[in-house]
């Protein structure tokens, strides 16, 4: 074989060709975000044994170690295998997950974003695809991971359901609402909601101290920052819209293709007709 040959091979796993003659990177997954303290010792240690150094943080989430040396790889591989440290592979592949912490820790947080990206890490991540496929978990309405920004992105969304018996019509719904999409009429005992315009945030949920609104917890599923369904209520439901979606991607697309030029190139009206709920 080669050096080319043996180049384009590791060029498609795990070492990611560098400017400077003969360097490489590499890039670690995290779990959603987060790595241990154990970890992050252990890129150290192979950072000043393997590399020059220093580290960077990708886009995506994952640290890497940049000049490393392609004789060095099989030290590194069994360093890693010990350390419980993965590999994070490169080319046209559904790519590391990026999410927010969620309700794991913050306030705002409405699902549980690295459980369900570790979730999508298991049943999509590493897929051979015509194109890499970038996807992100963002916990609320704040879109704190530009989830429009990624061929799939996922929010988590609250729909609010009205239960006018517990209803004093404080207003409080209302004035918390960030995009006044609730009206209340105190005299006139009248509440309303404008669908179209709630973005799900679940706020007047937790205002309300009398349970007159009830939160139904579901996702905002994005393909190329576009909303192509209505508002998912559960998992299962999720992941077989986007088992739907990554097949019309991988019959549909050229190489090198992104899932945006696919919608310009063919039209959306059969891509939403293939992830129909």
């Amino acid at each position: 074989m080669s050096v080319f040959d043996l180049e384009g091979q590791l060029m498609k796993t795990y070492l990611a060709r560098q400017k400077q003659a003969g360097m490489f990177t590499v890039r670690f997954k995290s779990a959603a975000g987060r790595f241990t303290t154990a970890q992050l010792l252990a890129i150290h240690e192979l950072a000043e044994t393997f590399g020059a150094g220093a580290v960077n943080l990708t886009s995506r989430q994952e640290i890497s170690i940049p000049f490393v040396r392609r004789e060095d790889f099989a030290a590194i591989e069994e360093f890693c295998a010990a350390h419980e440290l993965k590999l994070s592979p490169i080319g046209t592949i559904f790519k590391q997950v990026t999410a927010c912490q969620g309700t794991q820790s913050c306030p705002a947080g409405i699902i549980d974003s690295p459980r369900i990206a570790l979730e999508l890490e298991r049943l999509y991540g590493g897929r051979e695809l015509p194109c890499k496929v970038t996807c992100s978990v963002t916990g609320c309405p704040n879109n704190c991971m530009k989830v429009d920004a990624n061929d799939i992105g996922i929010k988590g969304a609250v729909e609010p359901q009205f239960m006018a018996e517990n209803c004093i019509y404080c207003g409080a719904c209302a004035k918390i609402c960030p995009v006044g999409a609730i009206e209340v009429n105190r005299s006139e005992k009248l509440w309303a909601i404008d669908r179209e315009r709630c973005i799900n945030c679940g706020r007047c949920v937790k205002i309300c101290r009398k349970a007159a609104l009830r939160g139904e917890v579901g996702f905002k599923l994005y393909f190329a920052g576009e909303d192509f369904t209505p508002l998912i209520r559960d998992e299962a439901t999720l992941y077989k819209v986007i088992d739907a979606a990554l097949k019309y991607f991988a019959e549909h697309a050229k190489p090198r293709e992104r899932l945006s030029k696919l919608l310009v190139r063919l039209g959306k009206e059969d891509f939403k007709a293939a992830v129909e709920i």
